[in-house]
């Protein structure tokens, strides 16, 4: 009678498993893009979810911030000749990043006082994967076990 109610528990467990596992992961661009700035600060960035939606996971690493390996939803907003990424910070729009079609452009973090001009870099976008940063970002915000 034991070793049946250990098999039910072990089945429900697995079953468990089994569906969070299938759970749908969210659209992504299947290219990650890299950018470096002064004192080996990197960028990363991938479209999340549809084209339409204008949003982008974006992590910040290799900086002197609290933001540093930290993996954020940011909101995209196409200006023409640029792209601004945003998030809200105390309430407000802030713009974190500029990014221009000269495959250049700024980080700003909160709480410093100046911007950090970057510039793309295929070298590090190809060594990015972008279902990988999918999924430190799904593990970061508790939708996938660590």
């Amino acid at each position: 009678m034991l070793n049946k109610i250990f098999l039910l528990a072990l089945l429900s467990v697995v079953s468990l498993s089994a569906v969070s596992a299938d759970a749908p992961r969210p659209e992504v661009a299947e290219s990650v893009k890299a950018w470096t700035g002064n004192e080996g600060v990197r960028v990363w960035t991938l479209r999340y979810g549809k084209r339409a939606d204008n949003k982008a996971l974006v992590q910040i690493t290799h900086a002197d911030h609290d933001w540093d390996q930290k993996i954020q939803l940011m909101d995209v907003e196409n200006k023409g000749d640029r792209r601004d990424y945003s998030v809200n910070v105390d309430g407000k729009k802030f713009v974190v990043l500029n990014l221009n079609n000269a495959n250049s452009g700024e980080l700003t973090l909160p709480g410093e006082g100046v911007s950090r001009p970057i510039s793309y870099s295929q070298l590090l976008s190809d060594e990015g994967n972008a279902q990988y940063l999918l999924t430190d970002y799904l593990k970061q915000e508790g939708k996938l076990p660590q």
